[in-house]
Order: C-alpha cells, then structure tokens, then sequence
C-alpha cells in the first residue's frame, strides 16, 4: 500500500506566498515563516502532538499507520493533529497576521 506524502505547506495556515523573488520577497518571507512554524512546533506543541506532526508530514504516514504505531485510536491522532496545526495557526497568526 502506498502513501502519498502529506505536506505540510503554509497555505494550511491561512498563508499564501508566492514563490519567486530576492532576500526581502516572497522567498524570504516564505523562510522566515517556516523557520517560525518550526520554533513554534517546538516550544508550543506537546510531546505527543510534536510525534503525530512529525509521522504524518515528516515520514508521510497516514492517520491509521499513526494510530498503530503510538497504540492509540484514529480519531485520537486526528485530534491530535488537529489541535496541533490550530496552535501553530493562532501563534503565528501574532507575528504574521493574515
């Protein structure tokens, strides 16, 4: 069975920036964020939702292969993924609103 890769993109977080341009554009407002997601990742997440992030858009595994993997239920990954992206969401949403 094979899986495609979920990413995690910055549109997820409300966030639409296009590609293309020098230090101050578009890219390097893209890096800036993505450098924030991963802070906040760190510093806002909790052990658990840190692990589901990182088996589903780091490793690409589906919210079942998650479930079997931590001995947990679906709906319990999901809610952990859910929770996780609606803080990164509201955090960066202070440095960059939208």
């Amino acid at each position: 069975m094979r899986t495609e890769r979920k990413k995690l993109s910055l549109e997820r977080f409300g966030y639409d920036i296009a590609a293309g341009g020098e230090d101050g554009g578009p890219d390097g407002d893209r890096q800036r964020l993505l450098r924030a997601v991963g802070q906040v990742a760190e510093g806002e997440l909790t052990p658990r939702q840190k692990q589901c992030v990182r088996l589903c858009y780091v490793q690409g595994k589906s919210e079942r292969e998650i479930a079997e993997i931590l001995g947990v239920a679906p709906s319990t990954v999901c809610r952990h993924l859910e929770k996780a992206l609606r803080r990164i969401r509201r955090v960066i949403g202070y440095y960059y609103p939208v």
